[in-house]
Order: structure tokens, then sequence, then C-alpha cells
């Protein structure tokens, strides 16, 4: 395996620092001509319409449990971020006690359950720390302060490039099953190695998972009978269809001719990284892919489908009132004051924000980023600004395995019990509890995707071209990834020779 990696990181670099001589021209074909998956998913080769589900299943039955075993009382350590660090997710692993609190009280039971079935203890340090310092700082001095970290999803690279991690090939651990996130694992498997994981004992993802909140008022009353709902399921929720819904929601409510963020109601509201990130990536293309060869690239140059979907996305804003972001911000949050104040049909939104919409006084719904156009097979919803499992290389021996026992039983429980107790927490908001919300909110969990370049690599695609393309919405895209491509590419090299190191 390792003589394997070397040659490929010397073909890599021989090929022009990752694609850079050839201008990742190759970068949306296969040898039949067809465009690659891998870097932008067109309507037409989506996959799976009913991808392998991440969340606990609709059915009373549940999934066979992974083996019981005595582990003699070890201890596992995580190390977690504390909510002041992190405070835009949901960060919450472990309980004190029962407090009656329906999310509270699912993590206490299922902490309890693995603890008493396999005789071992759960524990969580927490660090002030979202960027993996701490973890890296014990790793150098080579202090074991814990068996598994929650990472910033944009701190990997940072934690792997100074050789703090331990790849999770290490363990001898399914990530096949359910309660591991699929669509992660494959983002974080660089070359063959397993740099982090997404389990289901972290909400994390799940709280930062994007979506669209409607007011169904305001839809009611400008869309007479619609049911988005239906929609959904049936594969007609599309880019074009949200928009023109959005359009029926414009009103002047001033009456003074101009379309104002503070005084009137707009169709679609969102800070425009959020907006635009959920809509891209709910059209299967990512900044930062691989190719064919499973080589991490800039994905967007070369790639007539990914080009075509930013364009659509900038002319589609142009000559009308239906979106505005209601300020200049380029990040941020989604909680946009026009669409709490009941001036919006849409807002682009966390679900973690939609689970804090206690104070609305209006009835919202909730869909998943809708597809590009219904020849799209399956729903994207973007996981980005959450964070990451990774494992320190102080763990060794012994502890390798009781760390994929206890993580892999602790991701089980979780995906039993806490995971469905977040999506009734969602529920207990201003969204109707019926079986329709609930199945919203589960399409989002099971339609994963991840992109490089909307957490590791972000300053130098995602905001770049939040900045030069979708604020000003101007359509020069090609220019713009002539510009920013040779930077990227020196960002990948480095990157490759760190995963590289991790097999040494």
């Amino acid at each position: 395996m390792k003589k394997s990696l070397c040659v490929l990181l010397s073909l890599l670099l021989a090929a022009g620092t990752l694609c850079l001589a050839s201008g990742c021209s190759t970068g949306g074909e296969n040898g039949d001509g067809s465009e690659n998956p891998a870097q932008a998913v067109t309507p037409s080769e989506g996959g799976d319409e009913n991808p392998a589900p991440e969340t606990a299943p609709e059915t009373d039955e549940k999934l066979p449990a992974p083996p019981v075993e005595d582990m003699g009382g070890a201890v596992l350590t995580i190390l977690n971020m504390t909510p002041e660090a992190f405070n835009w997710a949901d960060t919450r692993m472990f309980a004190a006690e029962m407090d009656g609190e329906i999310l509270n009280d699912a993590l206490y039971s299922r902490e309890q359950k693995v603890e008493e079935l396999y005789n071992a203890s759960l524990e969580e340090r927490q660090t002030t720390n979202n960027g993996g310092a701490d973890l890296t700082k014990a790793v150098k001095s080579g202090d074991h302060i814990c068996d598994a970290a929650m990472v910033f999803d944009a701190s990997v690279d940072d934690v792997l490039t100074q050789g703090s991690l331990l790849s999770w090939n290490e363990l001898d651990l399914d990530l096949s099953t359910p309660w591991w996130d699929s669509a992660a694992t494959e983002q974080y498997n660089f070359y063959g190695i397993q740099a982090a994981v997404s389990g289901a004992f972290s909400l994390y993802n799940y709280s930062t998972r994007h979506c669209y909140v409607f007011n169904s008022g305001i839809l009611e009353n400008a869309a007479p009978g619609t049911d988005l709902f239906s929609e959904v399921r049936e594969g007609s929720w599309t880019l074009d269809r949200m928009y023109a819904l959005g359009a029926f929601g414009v009103m002047d409510l001033n009456g003074d001719g101009e379309m104002k963020p503070n005084d009137d109601q707009w169709g679609i509201v969102s800070s425009v990284t959020r907006h635009y990130s959920a809509l891209l990536a709910g059209a299967g293309v990512k900044y930062i892919d691989r190719d064919e060869d499973g080589i991490l690239q800039f994905a967007v140059p070369g790639n007539e489908y990914a080009m075509n979907v930013i364009s659509k996305l900038v002319q589609i804003n142009e000559g009308n009132d239906i979106y505005t972001s209601g300020t200049n911000d380029i990040g941020g949050g989604a909680e946009s004051p026009i669409f709490y104040n009941g001036r919006a049909m849409f807002v682009a939104a966390y679900v973690g924000e939609a689970a804090r919409m206690r104070d609305i006084e209006f009835d919202i719904g909730i869909v998943p980023p809708p597809k590009f156009d219904e020849k799209q097979e399956r729903y994207y919803s973007l996981v980005e600004g959450g964070a990451q499992s990774v494992l320190p290389k102080t763990l060794a021996g012994d502890e390798k395995h009781k760390a994929a026992v206890l993580l892999d039983a602790f991701a089980y429980y979780s995906f039993e019990e806490s995971v469905p107790a977040y999506i009734e927490l969602v529920l207990m908001t201003k969204v109707a509890r019926n079986e329709d919300s609930s199945d919203m909110i589960r399409v989002c969990f099971d339609s994963s995707i991840y992109d490089l370049g909307t957490g590791i690599w972000s300053s130098d695609t995602k905001n770049q071209f939040t900045a030069n393309i979708f604020l000003p919405r101007s359509d020069t895209a090609a220019s713009l990834c002539a510009k920013i491509q040779k930077v990227i590419g020196k960002q990948l090299e480095r990157f490759t020779k760190s995963v590289m190191e991790m097999q040494g």
C-alpha cells in the first residue's frame, strides 16, 4: 500500500501540480465522453433515487446492533468543543442526567446503554478551540488526551498536515453501516486513507445540514393548494419551481414602487453564501472533488455542467426581486430578520437553525434544497460548517480496539435513539408536527453531500465565487477559475503530500 501511494504521489507531481499544466480540461469527461459524476453530478447521473439512509428507519424494527463485548471497565474519551466555541452547530454529545427534555434524555439514555452493555465508561473532554490546536499540541508533546476528537471541518487539513492524525484504517470498523455517514466517509477518504468520519454520536453534521424553511401562510396565500411535501416526494421540487413560487410571494408592502429589504415582502432571503452554497450543491456541483482516477482537483474548470449551473444561478436572479440577502454579507448565519418578521416565503437555513425557530408567530415547513431540474435523480443537502471525528496519532495498541468497539456502539445507539429525538426536537418548533415534516427532515439527512471547497479550501474557492460571482451577480466564472486555479493546485499538492505521510 505504501509503495503504491508513493507511486501515485509521483504521478501527481509529474502531471504538473495536480492538473495545473493541463488546466484540468479533462475534469468533466470520462473515457466514453460522458460527464464524470465525481466532479459534478449531472441531472441524469445523480445515482439512486433513495440513497442509503443515515437516520433511523421509519419502521419500529431496529437494525442489528454491533456485537457486545465486555471491555473490562475501559474508558473512551472524546475531545469535544464547548457550545461557546462552536455556537452555530449543536455540539451536545453527553448529558449529566435525565431532565425531561427529549434530546437530553435520549443522549443520556444511549450513553448509559453503551456503558452498561459494554462494561465501559464514555467521557467528554471539552475544548474551547475549534481548530484542533489542543489536539495537535498534545500529540506533539506525546500526551494521549483523548481517543477521538471533534474538529471543525475547515481545520481538518491543519491537524492533518501537522502530523497529528491516525488513519481510521487502523481500526477494525465497518464504516458502511448507516450509523456512519457514507458521504462523509467517501469525502474524507484520500487515496485510500480515511482521515476523518462522521458518526451518529455527533449532532454537528445533522444541525449544519442545508434546507429551506418556508412560511406556510405566505405560501398558501400566494399559491393556494401548493403541497411542497408531495412535490419533493414526486421529484418535481426544482430550482425553477422554487423561484416561480418565490415570485408569487414578492409584494411591495408600503406601495412606494421600490423593493426594500426592511419594508417589503420577498420570495427568498438568506446570506449570499448560504443561499448559493445550498443551490450549487443541490445541483450536485462541488468546488473541490476527485477526477476519474480519484485525484483531488479544482472541479469547476472544464466542467460544462458545473459552469452551466453557476451561470443559471446568476441569471435567475437578474432583473427581479425574488431573492435578497438583505445585506452584503458573504457569510454568517441565515436567521434573517426579514424571514423572522414574516416578510419572506423561503429562507435558506441549517436544520439546526430551524430547530431554534421557536419565537416566530407563524407556521413553517421544511424542504431540502431543490434539484437543478427534474432529470436529476436525487436531492443533495450540503453539510458544511460542521465537525468531523478524527483520531489522535497517540492512539496505539489495545486502545485502537477499544476505540473501534465503543465508537461503533456509541454511533449505533445514537442512530437509534438520539437522532430520532433530534428530529422530534426540530418538529417541536412552529413546524407542523406530522408525518410530512418528519419525512422532509429525513430527506435532508439522507441526502448528504460534502464539498471540501466549502470546508477545507473555502477561502480559496467558495468565498471567491461568493464575492466575485454570486454577490455582484456576475457571470464571469471562467475568468475567476483561471485566476484562482494555480493557488488551489498548490494547496492540494501540499495536502496530498501530508496525506501520504500518514502511511509512514
